[in-house]
Formats: structure tokens, C-alpha cells, sequence
């Protein structure tokens, strides 16, 4: 008999309720867990409440879960990948590659390979009593993971294959702090960094070690943690990293933002949330935040993936609905469904109907397609889910292998004329030497006229970032000002037809919340579209400044600022309104979007990424109306004015102004980056030109040529 898993697993009775049962104190329930030795008149007390017959409760032994079985398609991704990796680092010494010209052609494509080949993960999302960690052992088919019925993991555990394990790692697990200076939470992208994850290691050892330092309940968990990452050999762990995520709402501030900046870099999504209570509005909430940031897999041209694939809203414990109740689990996963439509803005959907090329309702035909029901006590209700996650885990490792081939394959058409162009460079200086002479001292004459008007455009578009944060601002106010007031939200209600019940109320003011968030961004948008103009027109005008020089001296100008200001934005990370400017160019320079994505860049299109704060205040609104008084004649009034009142209790207007003004500062310093990356270049470029031609070394030029040539032909035989 084990009576802990028979009081957990099969009648799923906390301590407290255990003890009430059976009338004997918790610290004899606690007793019992450890050592199953109950009296006789406890066994018939047992049977006489749960109608469990003496055989079942004397014969129960734990359940041995089935681990999640999935054909092993990373296998030959992760041998593309390593022949890749291989092949890069080879490169150098096989083709005779100077580092420059390593540096110049080869290592942002290595790069982006290398972060572009990463085997996807799953985040594992929900409340903290949703089962999040019964789903995961269930998953792994082993019983590895903390379980309790109070809130218990209260870290980041990454989950990943013993094959994944780093030569330097010997434990089962590292626990790492939760934060160094001012950087936040360990990145799990840098696990193979020896000396990075050794700086924020604070133990090591077996997988008990998750107990002492990753539970409420653990002997370490007053130690700032805020991470771990644990190796095992699970199948499902061969396709797909896991990450155990702390369930929102314990009051618990870190772990929210712990959760969310985990959850955002997810490849795919199982939100859980009870069957009985599905769909809360703090549910709701929550994952709209975490399917906004959600990445479009499916594409119509290119595979077959059905839209949302990535996505999986799970009703847990669906054995607690009238013992699995199909019919009544199928209505809470409808209500569930359209009761979370009702709450997102207009243009929700509007940027993953713009990257995946599907323009059907995704809320009325995808979404429904995505609810699902779970339990481990019956097997059949996990039947769809099974059958779904098995075909995204088996397709995603293959979509990532193709999407990598085609940024090989983008970035060699993209960067060929550049060779060749540098090439003719060279060669023309062997031949005509004379203008290049010329070219040098026409540059030099020209060039404090070119510093002065560049620096002036500079200041122009730094200026025209500063009224575009301020008009932002503004706009948002006066939107806010039109829209979050007693009147106007009364109005709405009354338009909407929303009922005199606290279930419509709540989704009208999470609905409300999202058009706010809506607004701010579409504002965040077409300015940044308009910035988009402007940056276009600097670079232009940069390009126009040098090649007064060029002109003059009849040589053809084979420098282009825009690739040079474009391969800057790339490698800074975050480039707020820059974004839309970035995500136009980078098709052009490099191919596709996806290479600079590899390497790191901001892709939000210009859109502004609220991040906890959108959800935090959205949290703050949803909830606070259960004090509303809903009888009587003018209700509508009482409910706006709640509304109104926790806005400005919350300072809900001044956070996002603060948001925005935040992504603009971002901006700014993005601009000046890159500018000045763009004149290191030019001056470089200048400085390479200068030596050459005064020193005039025709060996020193032909072995440049020669190298320029390995590249090409390096470019040829990348293994593809």
C-alpha cells in the first residue's frame, strides 16, 4: 500500500481533508505518508467516506506513469546542425580565410545558424494549482518533478535530454540565482558557456536538489533562485526542452515575471487551467499576453501545420467534472473558448495573419481546435492532446532544419554581389590605380563637408524621435481621455449589451483593457512606421554624401551605408521604433527576417512589447468588480466607475506612457548606435582603401582577391 499516492493520486485529498476523514491529527497523516503503516479502524474509516473497498486501499501502489511516446525527428536536425557548426569552424584553416574576412562574410551566418538550431522548447504555464507538474511527469514518464496541493515550484526548471548535457556538468541539476548586478534571471540560451553558468551556479547534485531549492516547502528556498536546469532520459526530452514554470497569481511577484520572460521564449504553449473554474478571468489575462508573443510556425506557402499548433489550452483535472463527464467538459471547453474571444481587441490576430498567410477567423475556426481536456486518471480524455502534441513535436524539429537552410541559402544570394563587387574593387586598383588616387584625395577635400551634414541629419532624425515619443504620448492620452471615463465606458456597456452579471462584466472590462493595449501599440506603429521613412532617408543621404567623392574621381562607390547601418541594428538586440525599419530592410540585406532573429534582433515591426506590464495590468482590472453592486437602475454607471477607479488607483494610463517613453528611449539609443556604427565603418573602409593604394603591394591585393574567391567557393560547399 502507499498511502500518500492513494490520498494524492486517486482521491486527491490534501493532508488537511486526510485528517478530517479520518478524524487523527495532520502530523499522523504525515506519518502515514511516510511509512503507510495505518490502523485498521483508519483503513475502515478510508472506505466508509471514499467507497473504496478494503482490497483497493490495501493493494494501491502508485501508478507508474507511460512516458509521452514521439518518433525522434531532432536527430536529424541536430546532425545538420552539427555537420554546420562543423563546417563553420573549419572554415578558416580549409579555406585560408584571413579573421577579417571571416568577420566580414562568414560569422554573422555562423551565428545565426547556431542560435537558429536550437531544439524547441515547451513551456508549461497556468495557475498554481493547475497539476503543471503532474502533467510534466507524466509526460517524462517519471516522477521527477516536485508535486504538491500548495504552490510549489517557485523557479525556472529547464528540462532537457541527458544528451544535451554540457561536458563541464556532471549532476543531474544546477540551481542558479536569480540575478547578477542588473541582469535578470539566467539565460538558458548560454548553457554552454562553462565560465557564464559557473558565475550564477549556486549547487549542484541530483534531482532531490529541486525539492531543497525550487519548492515553497524546500529547506534552501529563502536563497535567491531563480533558476535550474535538470538532464534527463525521457523520449520526449529528444524532440523537445521542457521548462516547469512557477503558476501565476501566488502573490508572489518574482515568480510572475519569472514565468512570463520564460514563457515568451517558448516555441509552444500548454496553458492549464482547472476544469471546475476553467477559464478564469485571470486566466484569460494571462494567456492573451502569452499567445500575443507566441511564434507563427504555420505558414501557408510553406508547410502544412495547422494555424495555433503551438498552442494548447488545457482543462487539467478533467476527471473532477462529474467523474470525466464528456458532454460537460466539451461545454466548459466552448465556454472557455468564447468567453477568452470576447476579451481580444480587433486587430488581435492581425500579425500572425500577416506572417502565416492564413486569413480565416482565427478565433472562430483555429482557436476552438486548440481547448483540450487532461487528466492522468483517464487516459481517454488525454487522447487529442496526445495525438497533437506528438505531431508538433515531431514537425517542429524538421521546421527549424528547413528555416535554417533557407537563411543559408537567402544570405549566400544576398552577400554573392558583395564578393564580386569587392573583387572588381580590388582588381580595378591593380588596373587604374591612378583614380584611386584620385579618389582618396577627392574624399579627403570632401570629407568635412560630409561629417558637418551627416551629423546634421543626426540630429534630425534624433529630434524627430523625440516628437514622435512625444506625440505618442499625447495621442494615447487624449485616446485615453475620450475612452477611460464614467460616461463613456457606461456607453459601451449599454452598446455591447452586456448583461447585469459579474462573468459579463469581467470579460467587458478585460475586453476594454486589450483595446487599450491595442491602441497603444497601433500608435507605437505608424510611428514607427514613419520613423522607417526618415531612417531610409538618412542612410540615403549618408550614401549621397560619399559618393560625391566617388563621382568625381569616375569610380564606381562600392560602399553602401545601408547594409552597414542595417548589420549594426541587427547585432543590438533591442531597437524599439527601429524595429519596422530593421524587419523591411533585412529581406533585402540578408534574406529574411529570420537571419537577424538569429543574431538577436528586435522583430516587434515597430510594435511596442508590454510585456508583465500588460498582463500586471490587466490583472490589477480583472477581479477588482466583485465589490460592484449590480441591482437596480444604473448600473452601468456603478461598473464604469469601478473601472475608472481602478485604472487610476493602478496608474494603469501613466504605466503605459511610461512604456512608451521607455521604447523610445530604446530607439534613440538604437539610432546613435548604429550611426555611429556606420561611421566606424566608413572610416574603416577609408583607412583599408588608403593603405592599399599608397602602398600599392599587387601580391598583398591578389592574395586579398584570392581570399575573396575561398569565400565564394566556401559559400558553394556549405553542406546543405
Amino acid at each position: 500500500m502507499n498511502f500518500k499516492s492513494l490520498r494524492e493520486d486517486k482521491l486527491h485529498l490534501s493532508q488537511e481533508e486526510m485528517a478530517q476523514i479520518t478524524g487523527v491529527s495532520i502530523t499522523q497523516i504525515q506519518e502515514w505518508d511516510e511509512n503507510n503503516q495505518l490502523s485498521m479502524e483508519a483503513i475502515q474509516a478510508i472506505a466508509s467516506k471514499t467507497a473504496l473497498d478494503f482490497n483497493t486501499i490495501l493493494g494501491y501502489e502508485k501508478p507508474t506513469p507511460k512516458a509521452f511516446e514521439a518518433t525522434d525527428t531532432w536527430k536529424k536536425t541536430d546532425f545538420t546542425k552539427k555537420t554546420l557548426v562543423e563546417f563553420f569552424e573549419s572554415s578558416l584553416e580549409n579555406y585560408d580565410i584571413s579573421e577579417e574576412y571571416r568577420k566580414k562574410y562568414i560569422d554573422d551566418l555562423a551565428q545565426s545558424v547556431k542560435n537558429t538550431l536550437v531544439k524547441p522548447s515547451i513551456a508549461i504555464v497556468g495557475r498554481s494549482d493547475t497539476g503543471k507538474s503532474t502533467l510534466i511527469n507524466s509526460l517524462l514518464g517519471t516522477e521527477k518533478m516536485p508535486t504538491s496541493w500548495t504552490p510549489t515550484t517557485s523557479i525556472a526548471v529547464y528540462i532537457k535530454h541527458i544528451n544535451d548535457r554540457p561536458t563541464f556538468i556532471t549532476d543531474d541539476a544546477w540551481v542558479f540565482t536569480d540575478h547578477i548586478g542588473d541582469e535578470q534571471l539566467w539565460d538558458v540560451k548560454k548553457l554552454y558557456d562553462e565560465d557564464y553558468c559557473k558565475k550564477w551556479l549556486i549547487a549542484g547534485g541530483h534531482v532531490d536538489i529541486l525539492r531543497d531549492f525550487g519548492t515553497r516547502q524546500g529547506c534552501n528556498y529563502s536563497q535567491r533562485v531563480g533558476a535550474a536546469v535538470l538532464f534527463l532520459d525521457a523520449p520526449i526530452l529528444k524532440n523537445c526542452d521542457i521548462v516547469d514554470l512557477p503558476g501565476f497569481g501566488t502573490e508572489t511577484e518574482s515568480d510572475d515575471l519569472i514565468t512570463m520572460k520564460a514563457a515568451q521564449s517558448a516555441d509552444l504553449l500548454i496553458y492549464l487551467s482547472q476544469a471546475n473554474g476553467f477559464m478564469r478571468i485571470e486566466d484569460i489575462t494571462y494567456l492573451k499576453e502569452n499567445v500575443r508573443n507566441l511564434p507563427v510556425w504555420e505558414s501557408k506557402e510553406k508547410n502544412e501545420l495547422k494555424p495555433l499548433s503551438n498552442l494548447f489550452v488545457v482543462a487539467s483535472q478533467a476527471h473532477t467534472v462529474n467523474n470525466g463527464n464528456r458532454e460537460q467538459l466539451q461545454m466548459i471547453l466552448k465556454t472557455g473558448c468564447e468567453n477568452f474571444s470576447k476579451t481580444l481587441g480587433i486587430g488581435y490576430w492581425d500579425s500572425r495573419i500577416e506572417e502565416s498567410g492564413y486569413k480565416e477567423d482565427y478565433s472562430n475556426i483555429f482557436l476552438p481546435t486548440r481547448f483540450f481536456t487532461y487528466t492522468t486518471d483517464i487516459p481517454d480524455l488525454c487522447k487529442n492532446f496526445d495525438e497533437e502534441l506528438k505531431i508538433i513535436t515531431e514537425t517542429l524539429p524538421l521546421l527549424i532544419e528547413n528555416k535554417t537552410k533557407d537563411i543559408v541559402k537567402n544570405y549566400i544570394s544576398c552577400r554573392k554581389p558583395n564578393l564580386e563587387a569587392e573583387i572588381k574593387h580590388y582588381e580595378d586598383i591593380c588596373n587604374e590605380r591612378e583614380k584611386y588616387v584620385t579618389l582618396l584625395n577627392q574624399i579627403d577635400e570632401n570629407e568635412l563637408n560630409r561629417i558637418q551634414e551627416t551629423n546634421a541629419n543626426k540630429k534630425e532624425i534624433l529630434d524627430y524621435i523625440n516628437s514622435l515619443s512625444i506625440d505618442s504620448r499625447n495621442e494615447f492620452s487624449s485616446y485615453c481621455a475620450s475612452t477611460i471615463n464614467t460616461d463613456a465606458i457606461a456607453e459601451m456597456i449599454k452598446k455591447k449589451g452586456i448583461k447585469n452579471k459579474k462573468d459579463d462584466i469581467d470579460i467587458f472590462a478585460s475586453q476594454l483593457q486589450d483595446t487599450l493595449s491595442e491602441k497603444c501599440n497601433e500608435i507605437i506603429r505608424a510611428k514607427a512606421d514613419l520613423l522607417s521613412v526618415e531612417t531610409k532617408k538618412f542612410v540615403s543621404q549618408f550614401n549621397e554624401g560619399i559618393a560625391v567623392a566617388f563621382e568625381k574621381s569616375n569610380v564606381k562607390a562600392d560602399f553602401d551605408a545601408g547594409f552597414a547601418f542595417v548589420s549594426a541594428l541587427s547585432k543590438l538586440g533591442i531597437v524599439g521604433g527601429l524595429g519596422a525599419y530593421l524587419a523591411g530592410e533585412a529581406a533585402f540585406w540578408f534574406g529574411s527576417i529570420s537571419f537577424i532573429a538569429g543574431l538577436g534582433g528586435d522583430l516587434a515591426l515597430g510594435g511596442l512589447a508590454l510585456g508583465p506590464i500588460g498582463v500586471f495590468l490587466g490583472l490589477a482590472i480583472a477581479g477588482v468588480l466583485g465589490i460592484v453592486k449590480l441591482f437596480g437602475g444604473g448600473w452601468e454607471k456603478s461598473v464604469a466607475k469601478k473601472i475608472v477607479n481602478a485604472y487610476e488607483d493602478n496608474n494603469v494610463i501613466n504605466n503605459y506612457r511610461d512604456s512608451m517613453n521607455e521604447y523610445w528611449r530604446n530607439t534613440e539609443d538604437a539610432f546613435r548606435s548604429a550611426a555611429e556604427k556606420l561611421d566606424e565603418e566608413w572610416s574603416k573602409y577609408v583607412d583599408t582603401l588608403r593603405e592599399t593604394v599608397n602602398t600599392y603591394d599587387v601580391n598583398e591585393i591578389n592574395e586579398n582577391i584570392t581570399i575573396l574567391k575561398n569565400i565564394e567557393s566556401f559559400f558553394g560547399n556549405i553542406p546543405l
